[in-house]
C-alpha cells in the first residue's frame, strides 16, 4: 500500500494560550474572580509545559462549519493525486468527531462530492481511528476488490464535547485535557503496492474508562464507573496524567516487540496530545528525539486522530520527509492502546 496523496484543513480562527484563557473567562461570567484566578493560572502552566502554543477552532458566531474544512481536505487529496471523485471506490470516515451515530458518516461525504462508485463506511477507535482505518483500507486494496481508498477524518469538538465551566481545581485531573483539543480534517488516498505497511498493536482494556465521552443511556450497555460522565453526558472526560502514563509503558513495549533497530526509521509520527510526553519518553525507548516529528502539537494542539496525517503534509512541506523514507506511526490512544506501524512512505 502506498499513500498517493494527503491533505489537511483547519477552520479559521487561530487562538494562542493567552485567547484561549480569555474565552475560558468570557465563558465563565458568573464565577468569582477568587475561584477563577487560580484555576486559570494553573491551567495556563500545564498548557506551557505540554508545549502548546496555538490551535484551530471554528468560529461558530460566524456560521463557520465543520464540512467547510472537511470538503475542502477531500478537494485537495483528489487534486494533489490527480484523480477524480469517481477514482474513489473505497471511502472511509474515521475520528471521534462526527455528525451521525447512522448511517455511516462516509455516506454523505460520496454524496457530497459525487464518488458514486465508492464503498462507505466509519471506523472509531479514539485517536488510533485514522490508524485502523489504514489497516483495513489496506487488507481491502491487497484483496484486490478495491483500486483507490480515501480515508477522512473531521476532528471538530468545540460546541459539541467541550465543557468551559470552571469548577474545583480537582477537576483538572479529568478536564485539563480538553484544553489541548485543536480543530483539523484530513483526507488521505491510498492505493495498492508491492510494499506491505506493518501494524502492531497492544491494547489495554483495562483502562477503558480513562478517557471517555458517554451517550445518553451508556450506563444500559455497560457498567459505570465513576471516572464516567464527570463534565456531563457528551462531554470529555480524560484523565490525561494516568493515561501517559500507562500509554507510555504499552508504547514502550510494542516498540521493543517490533522495532529491530530504532534508529533505522528517518521519522516518527506520534498522535500528540502532549509533546512534553514525547520528548520525556521516547529517549527511554532508545528512540533519538531528533527522529520524533513533533511540530503538530504546539501548532494544532491536539487533533485527534488527524495527528498524524496533519504531522506526515508539515513534514513533506517542510522538505524534511521525501518518498522512500523509512518511517514509524507510533500512536497511543483512549481505549487503551498503542500501535506501531512500520512503512516505506
Amino acid at each position: 500500500m502506498k499513500i498517493a496523496s494527503i491533505s489537511y484543513r483547519v477552520p479559521s480562527q487561530k487562538l494562542t494560550n493567552s485567547d484561549l484563557l480569555d474565552y475560558m473567562e468570557r465563558s465563565n461570567p458568573k464565577v468569582s474572580p477568587i475561584k477563577k484566578a487560580p484555576y486559570l493560572k494553573i491551567v495556563e502552566k500545564l498548557l506551557s509545559q505540554t508545549g502548546a502554543k496555538t490551535r484551530y477552532l471554528r468560529d461558530i458566531e460566524a456560521g463557520e462549519k465543520a464540512s467547510d474544512s472537511i470538503f475542502s481536505a477531500i478537494d485537495g487529496a483528489l487534486e494533489k493525486a490527480n484523480m477524480a471523485p469517481t477514482d474513489i471506490d473505497l471511502l472511509i470516515y474515521c475520528g471521534v468527531g462526527r455528525g451521525f451515530l447512522e448511517p455511516a458518516n462516509a455516506y454523505f461525504y460520496a454524496k457530497a462530492k459525487g464518488m458514486h462508485l465508492a464503498n462507505c463506511f466509519d471506523v472509531t477507535d479514539a485517536c488510533m481511528s485514522w490508524v485502523r482505518a489504514a489497516h483495513i483500507a489496506g487488507l481491502m486494496l491487497q484483496s484486490g476488490a478495491f483500486k483507490a481508498a480515501m480515508i477522512v477524518n473531521g476532528e471538530f469538538h468545540l460546541g459539541l464535547h467541550d465543557n468551559w465551566e470552571i469548577r474545583d481545581i480537582r477537576a483538572l485531573e479529568y478536564s485539563f485535557p480538553m484544553y489541548t483539543i485543536g480543530e483539523a480534517a484530513t483526507a488521505t488516498i491510498l492505493l495498492p503496492s508491492d510494499r506491505p505497511w506493518n501494524f502492531s498493536y497492544l491494547s489495554r482494556p483495562e483502562f477503558a474508562d480513562l478517557c471517555t465521552i458517554p451517550l445518553p443511556g451508556y450506563a444500559n450497555f455497560v457498567e459505570a464507573s465513576d471516572r464516567m460522565e464527570l463534565n456531563g453526558i457528551n462531554r470529555f472526560v480524560s484523565y490525561g496524567r494516568d493515561l501517559f502514563r500507562e500509554g507510555s509503558k504499552s508504547l514502550g513495549k510494542v516498540i521493543a516487540e517490533s522495532i529491530d533497530d530504532v534508529s533505522h526509521p528517518v521519522w516518527y509520527f506520534p498522535h500528540t496530545p502532549s509533546k512534553a510526553i514525547y520528548e520525556e519518553y521516547m529517549p527511554t525507548y532508545g528512540v533519538p528525539i531528533e527522529k520524533v516529528y513533533l511540530k503538530v502539537y504546539p501548532e494544532f494542539g491536539n487533533v485527534v486522530s488527524a495527528s498524524i496525517p496533519v504531522g506526515l503534509c508539515l513534514a513533506e512541506d517542510e522538505g524534511v520527509l521525501r518518498r522512500g523514507d523509512s518511517i514509524a506511526f507510533v500512536p497511543v490512544s483512549a481505549g487503551l492502546v498503542a500501535s506501531v506501524v512500520q512503512l516505506t512512505y
